[in-house]
């Protein structure tokens, strides 16, 4: 029996390309979606052994790596490869802490929609090339165990991920700004993260 595949893209004409590609290389695609709520929708209602998605896709429902989230939390164990423009390191780097099978670069060939496919039906992880440049120069590739954040350091990246700024954090904790922000700091050395945008992408991976 051929893998059943259900796919999602905003973009129709990426969705027809994507389903041709993986219909010739004897995939079934049983479903495929325009935003977050319809993914959600379909896996719900239709059996599939992996699910290609776009990270970002406007529209209803949970959307980047909230939408990630849910599919982790409500169908454990299902593959899912994500189809990617993004090119920080931090918010790669999180999307593979949390799981994802695979991560195709957008602008990749699209014979790596199918192989990445394959990966993550096997119980493999794939990373397209171009990204794994952006993570290898951060060194953040399937790295080793990172540094514990100190209890400190991970109550202010949980303020920081839930909206709040450095000085309202530092009013919240007690603390002046600048400890705030030298904890702020070595979180982000000890995480590989090197700058803001960088450390923001991966706090969006944590929320929800």
């Amino acid at each position: 029996m051929h893998p059943r595949i259900i796919i999602a893209d905003d973009h129709p004409v990426v969705l027809h390309g994507i389903r041709i590609v993986l219909q010739t290389h004897l995939m079934d695609i049983v479903g495929s979606a325009r935003d977050g709520a319809e993914l959600l929708q379909l896996v719900d209602h239709h059996p599939c052994d992996a699910v290609l998605t776009d990270l970002s896709m406007p529209g209803t429902g949970p959307d980047g790596p909230e939408l990630i989230d849910a599919l982790h939390t409500r169908y454990p164990g299902l593959p899912v490869v994500v189809l990617t423009g993004a090119r920080h390191p931090g918010l790669l780097d999180g999307l593979l802490r949390e799981g994802v099978s695979g991560l195709v670069d957008k602008c990749a060939d699209f014979s790596e929609l199918p192989q990445a496919l394959n990966a993550a039906l096997v119980g493999q992880v794939f990373v397209s090339q171009q990204l794994r440049h952006h993570l290898q120069a951060r060194d953040l590739l399937f790295p080793r165990e990172p540094t514990p954040l100190s209890a400190r350091e991970q109550e202010v990246l949980d303020l920081l991920a839930a909206g709040l700024s450095v000085n309202a954090v530092a009013a919240r904790c007690g603390r002046s700004p600048k400890t705030i922000s030298r904890q702020k700091a070595e979180a982000k050395r000890k995480l590989g993260l090197q700058t803001n945008q960088e450390l923001f992408d991966y706090l969006q991976t944590r929320r929800g």
